[in-house]
């Protein structure tokens, strides 16, 4: 009865999401200059573009290959080179996070963990492309602008989840190593990190992944990565070589997703060893290992150390006094205007009463209905794609129950599969700037954005769910000559429902996150009212609106973590 009620509650928010939203389904038809430059932009998609459309442009120096791959070479070090960064920040706080690292109870310990979880938090709460705003504002574009605008988010990230796996790991071992006479420091070395590291290992290549994507996604505010070009050739109306870009970045960022996926199995799998005798040097040359991940340190390791010394000019061109000059001057502008030309503090509520009654509560309240409807509808579409795209139901023997042929499902399935595998590699970003273009200033290219990338990860998830998941009542049905449908909707989905709803909550905040920047783009939230004060270079609005944002996905993270707690702690009921 829970899980009906939750069910019908989710619709009933997707409905008032759409309603505050104002998205109005006669949209959803684009009118005649959307479709026409929906059909050429799509024809382009068959024909992309081997050389520079502008013949302006050929014959210099740079070719056109090349230029791709300065861009992309660009995308994968400032991703690598922050994610280095990144893990040290994420090292750090989850170690002094996570209560494992605390042998005894304090005030002064609780205080440290507590300060360190909350400033993580707070810290991810911002969206990258928020940072890299700040960071262009106060340091001017550079190199560095863009490593800090990735690393800060994703080393907060890093903090938190490093800390719950430390705390979620086994204390047998540190126990019986501290029970021997070892140190606070061996043991916690020695017993959680060595149970964890798997686990912080496969978690942080998934990160690298994601870090690639954010890359590419920071050149639509001046970095040079790929979405740079991608917005370029945009504005030039050169659609042909839109796709060329895409398609290159497309194929390394699976790329990066497959080579993701190949370590993170062998790790969590174990690399066996052989049969050793009883001396220490035996014991050692038994030990497993595996060349692809030995091949992939290597590499990983060659190109953060080449990204950050082959740098000549992290900083801009600029000379220290004239930055030191700028980044006084960005500090002093962040102090709201009205305090700034009084010197009284006592006009900050005042000035925060007005902005808050003329826009942000209304963007608060528009991003955050912005963030649910589409992560509601991603899993909508999720649902759909687990019923029709999971292996075990998508074969002549579903569940290893002979069932018939299903040629036709099983292409589908893979068609299903293939396409979440386009939409997660798809920046949300990217797909909004596109669906706009042909859809206009509406809402409804904001939300289909979210859902195509968060729909795609749900499905991959909620897959692995049900083909991993065992179930005697599933078979029966199977067996006594039941749907794969009536399978999947009488047990598969009842047994697995609080797993997938878990799923859902996680997706749900970043969701919220994505869609505090999604307004840049043009349509009204949070991140629309960001990109009209930086344009007016109204620092102290700009600071006030990203600080609503992370006050907004701050919030979405508590709710989270309550609802999946509750949820873990459901009994199961029938749906």
């Amino acid at each position: 009865m829970k899980r009906r009620w939750f069910l019908l509650s989710c619709v009933g928010l997707f409905g008032l999401g759409l309603w505050v939203l104002k998205a109005n389904p006669s949209d959803l038809i684009p009118n005649q200059g959307g479709r026409d430059l929906a059909a050429n932009f799509l024809s382009a998609a068959f024909q992309p573009a081997l050389d520079f459309e502008d013949p302006d442009s050929r014959g210099r120096e740079v070719t056109f290959f090349g230029k791709i791959a300065t861009s992309l070479w660009l995308t994968i070090r400032y991703a690598i080179v922050a994610m280095s960064l990144a893990l040290v920040i994420g090292i750090l706080g989850g170690v002094i996070g996570s209560r494992a690292w605390w042998h005894r109870d304090c005030k002064l310990c609780a205080t440290l963990r507590i300060g360190t979880r909350l400033l993580a938090t707070a810290v991810r709460s911002v969206h990258e492309l928020m940072w890299a705003l700040l960071f262009l504002a106060a340091i001017g574009t550079s190199p560095l602008a863009a490593i800090l605008a990735i690393a800060l988010p994703y080393g907060g990230t890093l903090a938190k989840v490093f800390s719950e796996l430390l705390d979620e790991a086994t204390d047998s071992a540190t126990e019986v190593l501290s029970s021997s006479g070892a140190s606070g420091i061996t043991a916690f070395l020695g017993g959680t990190v060595t149970h964890a590291l798997p686990d912080l290992i496969t978690y942080a290549l998934y990160r690298l992944e994601c870090a690639v994507r954010s890359s590419a996604v920071l050149g639509f505010v001046g970095v040079p990565t790929m979405g740079y070009q991608i917005s370029n050739a945009f504005e030039d109306g050169h659609y042909r070589e839109i796709w060329t870009y895409l398609y290159a970045l497309l194929i390394f960022v699976i790329l990066f997703e497959w080579w993701g996926n190949q370590a993170r199995r062998i790790l969590t799998k174990g690399i066996p060893g052989k049969v050793a005798g009883p001396t220490i040097a035996e014991l050692k040359k038994a030990r497993g290992w595996s060349p692809f991940l030995r091949t992939t340190s290597l590499i990983l390791a060659g190109i953060t150390l080449a990204g950050w010394f082959i740098e000549d000019q992290w900083g801009s061109h600029l000379g220290w006094e004239r930055r030191l000059s700028n980044l006084q001057r960005f500090l002093g502008e962040l102090v709201p205007h009205p305090v700034r030309e009084s010197g009284n503090w006592d006009q900050l509520l005042p000035w925060f009463s007005e902005m808050m009654s003329q826009h942000g509560a209304q963007a608060v309240w528009q991003t955050f209905h912005l963030g649910t409807a589409a992560i509601l509808l991603a899993g909508a579409l999720a649902l759909f794609g687990v019923l029709y795209g999971s292996r075990s139901l998508a074969n002549p023997s579903p569940r290893e129950v002979h069932h018939g042929a299903a040629r036709s499902r099983v292409i589908f399935a893979k068609g299903l599969r293939g396409g979440a595998i386009l939409g997660r590699a798809m920046p949300e970003f990217i797909l909004a700037f596109f669906l706009l273009q042909i859809f206009g200033p509406t809402v409804w290219a904001l939300i289909f954005s979210l859902a195509i990338h968060n729909g795609g990860i749900l499905l991959r998830l909620g897959a692995e769910v049900i083909d991993n998941s065992r179930s005697h009542g599933a078979e029966v049905i199977l067996s006594q000559g039941g749907s794969r449908s009536a399978a999947f909707l009488t047990t598969l989905l009842p047994e697995n429902f609080n797993r997938l709803v878990l799923f859902l909550f996680y997706r749900w905040e970043t969701c919220i996150r994505e869609a505090t920047v999604l307004g840049m783009l043009g349509i009204s939230s949070l991140g629309a009212l960001i990109s009209e004060s930086r344009a007016g270079l109204f620092y102290d609005e700009v600071l006030l609106w990203v600080a609503l944002g992370a006050a907004l996905v701050f919030m979405g993270d508590l709710t989270s973590d309550f609802v999946r707690h509750k949820l873990k702690n459901m009994t199961k009921s029938p749906l």
